[in-house]
This record gives C-alpha cells, structure tokens and sequence, in this order.
C-alpha cells in the first residue's frame, strides 16, 4: 500500500513540472508568416519542362486571385525557382520529383522577407500527366503555406498524403 502510494506521489511530482510548459500554438507562430500575396512569378532552368512551369505559374495565378484577406498584411510577391526535375523509374510506375525553392519579396521595400525551399514528389503510373500532377502537388504545397484559397477539389489520396 505504501509502495503504490509512493508511485502515485512521484508520478504527480513528475507531471506537475512539465505541465507548467507552455509551447506556443502554431496559430500563432503562423499568423506572423501571413503576408498578402498580391502575384507571383515562375523561373526555371533550361531543362525543366514548360509544360510544368506553365502549369504551376496559372494555378499559383488563380489560387491568388480568388484569395481575400479580412485584415490588413504586409503585401509580397513570391518569386518561386523550380530548381530541377527528376524522374526514378520504380518497379512499378515512376517517382516524379521537382526541388522548389520560394521567396516572398515585400512590395514596399523590395527585400526579401521569407525563403524556403522544399521537394515535391509523386509516383504515377501515366506519364502524359506527370507534369501536371507535379504541378499540383507543389501548388498544393505553396497555396497552404501562404494560406492562399484553393477552390480545387482534394481527393481522397491527395488527402491521406496531406
């Protein structure tokens, strides 16, 4: 009885500590990474297929187009390089991928207030829509760091991979 009471007591003892922590919420560390994009313009080496660099320029185009703000954010534009493309055959199908690298520049100053790079991936089976698909996939990826509004549908598997 005094053993399982001493337990009981050093757990609380040990809870209690750690419960005082506080860890920021995401909300607000994101709410400072807000900006109101107001365009945006796609790069790439010679080598990538314009097809995809067409592709992700017209839907990063519309999904800032139908974004509204309700308070006023410091105004940017992004500027987004698509570094390379590559293709690994697999087994079955093939893994598409595309290294991205996007800068928000600020519209009052003209410095760059935010940069980040990221891969995106997908495995097809068609080839014939890899680029669109790729597109997508990395408009997917900049539409929900910038919170910018993306009237696409999401289908179950784009969900799951989300």
């Amino acid at each position: 009885m005094l053993r399982r009471l001493s337990f009981h007591a050093l757990l609380v003892l040990t809870v209690l500590p750690l419960m005082a922590f506080r860890m920021p919420s995401s909300r607000e560390v994101s709410e400072r990474l807000l900006y109101d994009v107001r365009g945006a313009f796609v790069t790439a080496k010679p080598d990538v297929p314009k097809t995809l660099v067409t592709a992700v320029d017209s839907l990063v185009e519309s999904a800032i187009q139908s974004t509204t703000r309700s308070t006023v954010l410091p105004r940017t534009i992004i500027a987004i390089r698509i570094e390379e493309t590559s293709s690994v055959p697999m087994l079955i199908g093939v893994r598409h991928i595309a290294k991205v690298t996007v800068q928000a520049v600020s519209v009052t100053s003209g410095e760059p207030v935010a940069e980040g790079t990221f891969t995106a991936s997908i495995y097809l089976f068609d080839e014939k829509v890899a680029n669109q698909e790729l597109a997508l996939k990395v408009v997917n990826r900049i539409s929900s760091e910038f919170r910018l509004d993306d009237r696409r549908r999401s289908s179950l598997a784009s969900a799951l991979a989300e």
